[in-house]
């Protein structure tokens, strides 16, 4: 089950672009304001969903200078958005 208690389709829209803008390791993360804006979601609900998935193992962050962080699609969520073509 993907986030429970989360809109199933915002997680899963979530999860397959990470995947299909290939951000799947830490070199490649992805911030929140970057996501939320191409997203057109709330940055507070992206952050949510990434926090839920992140605690599911589908997603990964990682801290950058700054302070910032970003977040990038682990080897399980990239198995859960191959599943979801198959």
């Amino acid at each position: 089950m993907v986030c429970s208690g989360l809109d199933r389709d915002e997680s899963t829209m979530l999860l397959t672009f990470l995947h299909n803008m290939g951000y799947v390791d830490e070199e490649r993360a992805v911030d929140v304001g970057e996501l939320s804006t191409v997203l057109e979601l709330d940055r507070a609900r992206v952050e949510e969903i990434l926090r839920s998935l992140e605690a599911d193992g589908y997603v990964a962050s990682v801290k950058r200078r700054g302070g910032g962080v970003s977040f990038y699609l682990t080897g399980k969520g990239v198995i859960r958005v191959c599943s979801i073509y198959t």
